[in-house]
């Protein structure tokens, strides 16, 4: 099925609910509806990856898709939503997305798996404060001292990237010759 077949399956699937939702045969909250929205985004889009050779759409499906996972599960277990746990989870969110396409690409792009522990360490700060795992004042005077590691990480990040895509073309060079 081509990309504006989903589409057109996705609209139907979403007008449905919604008009279940008018004739109050379905309880649908905003954060329900957002869930199932990006559940269908994610599941088009993994799709679409599965059939393409450089896996393309790999990382906003499985983004999407694990979102809409995360959305149903704090549906059911937190109310109310709490804002400091709902960043802290899209920041884990985007961080094991990262990962995913980072191990399913080939292992290519090193700056994903950077993105993995960047945001891994945002989202999972976030959520220790929340549950007062440690403590916000120690925290800011972890990262005013260290913050300049990052830039030393991207750094060498680049410096690879750099140098494996330097001996690709030279491999591709040596085999077209």
């Amino acid at each position: 099925m081509n990309s504006q077949r989903w589409i057109g399956v996705i609209l139907i699937l979403i007008g449905g609910l919604m008009l279940l939702h008018q004739l109050d045969l379905v309880y649908l909250t905003g954060d329900r509806l957002i869930a199932i929205i990006s559940l269908l985004v994610g599941a088009a889009m993994l799709r679409k990856s599965i059939d393409h050779p450089e896996r393309k759409g790999l990382l906003g499906g499985s983004f999407f898709t694990l979102f809409a996972i995360s959305l149903f599960i704090f549906d059911f277990s937190f109310r109310p939503f709490a804002r400091p746990l709902f960043l802290g989870n899209l920041f884990i969110v985007l961080a094991v997305s990262n990962l995913i396409y980072f191990l399913f690409s080939g292992m290519s792009k090193s700056l994903n798996i950077f993105m993995f522990f960047f945001f891994g360490a945002i989202g999972g700060t976030m959520i220790a404060v929340y549950y007062d795992l440690i403590d916000v004042w120690e925290l800011d005077e972890v990262v005013s001292t260290y913050w300049p590691v990052i830039l030393i990480v991207i750094g060498l990040l680049i410096i690879i990237d750099g140098m494996t895509s330097h001996r690709k073309k030279r491999l591709e060079e040596r085999n077209e010759s």
